[in-house]
């Protein structure tokens, strides 16, 4: 899932989002471009709580914050992309499947990606969903970017658990809003950030107007579907975090 979606998984286990927390739900999505992999950081929540409960225990919301991301412990990403009951994988991708030849034409991603770019826009659609829901989750994301003793802090622990370099951690923290759409949550800016990131399988002809359009489309045909998988998820998520 989308930074807005993780903040709202959070908001609905424990009622308010300290700042730790979020930048803890943003980082397994941003730890690649510390030099970890993608798979590790979205693993590293249990390991990560145990060790702050030693080491920094002020830090536990950023820990929480990584396992109620992550695909193990089951966090958000477990069920929007590994398991759902009944899919191959999980929700998001299967949501994403009637909609595959109709990314494929706007995004002219090649065809090993449709399936898997399929669920992003899934997850982009859920964004645009969450904000009309929540429309102050994106503003209180910024702020806690824009928080450089907080982006410190956080850069700080996260080197000493991962050991990697702490100005890159900070650095990926201060990147989100290029990457994810935030300053304006919108299917048009999603749709740009989505065409940036397509440089590096060098497509440089996406269709924004497009995709722009398709994104609209989505949210409105997954709206039902969201609401109810969205409540059932962040019960699963809730009940999990219990533990930390």
């Amino acid at each position: 899932m989308f930074p807005i979606v993780h903040y709202y998984a959070n908001l609905a286990a424990y009622g308010q989002v300290p700042s730790l927390m979020v930048l803890g739900g943003l980082f397994p999505d941003l730890a690649s471009g510390a030099g970890m992999e993608r798979n590790d950081a979205h693993q590293m929540g249990a390991g990560f709580h145990s060790w702050c409960a030693m080491e920094a225990v002020q830090a536990l919301p950023l820990a929480r914050g990584v396992i109620s991301h992550g695909v193990m412990p089951f966090g958000v990403d477990y069920y929007a992309d590994e398991y759902w009951p009944g899919c191959e994988r999980g929700w998001c991708f299967e949501q994403g499947r009637p909609w595959i030849e109709k990314i494929a034409a706007v995004t002219r991603l090649p065809e090993r990606l449709w399936w898997w770019k399929s669920h992003n826009f899934v997850e982009m659609s859920y964004e645009l969903l969450t904000t009309e829901q929540y429309p102050g989750i994106a503003t209180a994301i910024m702020k806690a970017i824009g928080d450089e003793a907080l982006l410190q802090e956080a850069a700080e622990i996260l080197h000493g658990y991962t050991g990697r370099d702490k100005g890159l951690i900070s650095g990926m923290f201060r990147k989100t809003p290029r990457i994810f759409a935030l300053e304006e949550v919108n299917a048009r800016t999603l749709a740009e950030r989505q065409s940036l990131a397509f440089r590096r399988y060098n497509i440089q002809n996406a269709d924004i107007g497009g995709m722009t359009a398709l994104l609209e489309e989505m949210k409105e045909a997954l709206r039902e579907g969201y609401a109810i998988y969205m409540d059932e998820a962040n019960k699963l998520v809730k009940k999990m975090l219990a533990n930390y």
